[in-house]
């Protein structure tokens, strides 16, 4: 048994969340977590909102500051979370009176040590700044085609390709806000360089992440002069009194997440100290590829840390064909389902889970949603009813643990990292959940509906948690020992109730295909 620290891509508050970001990081995390936890280990789960990243500033309007937003945002957000079934051993603010100057002084004590031991550089750069405002244009404020895929990008990263880009790099540049003319000034910076790129490619090879997913690290780090910010000119970030008026430090995803080993370890050093025996796992989606794979291998070795042992990433979910997009509009938002409709948390989970995120970009249409729904919902209420029934009318039946821990073992290897294929573990669910054994007989009902469980409770974990009740079971399911075991049956609270089934007229009203609002969102 082993301990784990799970850190999904902090979310930026100025707006909420959508199933292409339900889909990625959040919904993997949770089901490896369960999945984990299923056989003994100790895992924590903790992230936060990304509060200082400069995105907010595109949803603050006239009647509220950047800290306002991000805090009602924070709130909708992990309302979000919840809506998902995501559960969390910590959600950070960095806002909070708790969070703010512990996070900060991390962030600041990171630069210094890179500083001290020669890994940070002071550097002049070329910067846009707009010729009205007067404002350095970096992140929200900048737009333009990425300089290896060609595809409309804004800020320093491509959703196409999953490219990661200095200003300059930026091809067609442009105000992205304000569409005001541009000049280029000459502003100082601190970087950080890969001092051994063939070796970074290397090492994370060696974690066993997938090499589709080394594709954006290797166009990165080949490019003449790559290297990873530490510090840029702006008004909204992290501050620190070693940087002049205007500039704040580069708020990394590697130093949110050892703010998260700190607290996860809780004043007895960092879960990512460099001698730490807890696996710490980055999970993010690809268009995250640099600052979750190559900037902590940056970062980590000259500050006296270790990188993530492990990273899961996810490609993009599109929805109609086009990319999931809180500033466009486009897409289906988690809690307009959860909240508004008749769709379950479960049944979202479900739904969801089937796309093939690990492998590639995956497109889900409504009906495609629809149609999982409901065939969950017959399901419950046609074989589970009928198993249900079965076990109900017999006072104790046997358990053949031995038929469901070949499968189990298959679904455990597809939830633990770095081999983590989600679709792959809901499929070997499904094929278990839909085979055909005869559920009229005691045993094979018993049988089946601990397997059911077990295989669903890092997918539907309600549904889950409900049937291992019923079996008699106490708590969240757990991998049984090797024999042969003897349950009772339990009153269970009717998870084969009959629910009509879904159709599009009622997510529809939430299906937003075309949006005419300012960019607002989260990316």
């Amino acid at each position: 048994m082993a301990e784990w620290l799970l850190i999904p891509m902090c979310p930026t508050p100025n707006g909420r969340l959508h199933i292409g970001h339900g889909a990625g990081p959040y919904l993997r995390a949770d089901a490896i977590a369960r999945a984990l936890r299923r056989t003994g280990n100790t895992v924590a789960v903790i992230t936060g909102t990304d509060a200082y990243e400069n995105w907010v500033l595109a949803a603050v309007d006239d009647n509220s500051t950047p800290e306002q937003t991000c805090r009602h945002h924070h709130v909708r957000i992990k309302h979000d979370l919840d809506n998902l079934g995501v559960e969390l051993d910590a959600w950070i603010d960095p806002l909070a009176e708790e969070h703010r100057e512990a996070h900060r002084r991390l962030h600041e004590q990171l630069l210094h040590t890179l500083r001290d031991r020669g890994a940070a550089h002071l550097e002049t750069e070329p910067v846009p700044v707009g010729t009205t405002t007067d404002r350095p244009l970096l992140g929200v404020w900048i737009a333009g085609n990425c300089p290896g895929c060609g595809a409309p990008a804004g800020g320093n990263t491509c959703t196409a390709c999953g490219d990661h880009f200095h200003p300059d790099q930026l091809q067609q540049a442009r105000s992205r806000l304000t569409d005001e003319p541009i000049r280029w000034e000459q502003r100082d910076s601190w970087f950080a360089y890969p001092a051994d790129p063939p070796d970074i490619l290397s090492a994370l090879s060696a974690t066993g992440l997938p090499d589709r997913f080394l594709t954006a690290p290797r166009r990165f780090l080949h490019r003449p002069g790559a290297r990873i910010r530490l510090s840029q000119p702006s008004d909204w970030g992290l501050t620190s009194n070693t940087l002049p008026s205007g500039h704040v430090l580069a708020n990394t995803y590697y130093g949110y997440a050892l703010y998260a080993g700190l607290l996860h370890a809780d004043g007895t050093g960092n879960a990512l100290d460099r001698d730490s025996a807890v696996t710490v796992v980055g999970l993010f989606g690809s268009d995250n590829s640099i600052a979750g794979l190559v900037a902590p291998h940056v970062l980590a070795t000259p500050a006296g840390y270790k990188p993530f042992d492990h990273t899961v990433v996810n490609h993009m979910l599109h929805v109609d064909s086009r990319k999931c997009s809180t500033s466009k509009q486009h897409g289906i938002w988690i809690s307009d389902l959860i909240d508004n409709t008749s769709v379950t948390t479960d049944e979202l989970r479900y739904s969801l889970a089937h796309e093939p995120l690990d492998h590639h970009i995956a497109d889900l249409t409504p009906a495609t949603l629809i149609a999982r729904i409901n065939e969950l919902r017959h399901w419950r209420t046609a074989r589970l009813a009928t198993a249900l029934h079965t076990f109900s009318e017999n006072t104790t039946a046997a358990i053949d643990t031995a038929r469901i821990a070949a499968v189990l073992d298959t679904q455990q290897h597809q939830l633990t990292p770095p081999h983590v294929d989600l679709a792959a573990a809901t499929q070997t669910a499904t094929t278990w959940m839909f085979t055909t054994p005869d559920l009229h007989l005691p045993e094979t009902a018993a049988t089946w509906l601990a397997g059911t469980a077990l295989l669903t409770s890092p997918i539907t974990p309600t549904l889950a948690t409900e049937l291992w009740t019923s079996l008699g079971f106490t708590g969240p399911p757990r991998q049984l020992t090797p024999t042969t075991e003897r349950v009772s049956s339990h009153r269970i609270g009717n998870p084969s109730r009959h629910t009509p089934g879904l159709s599009r007229a009622e997510i529809s009203p939430y299906l937003r295909i075309e949006g005419h609002s300012p960019p607002t969102g989260t990316r």
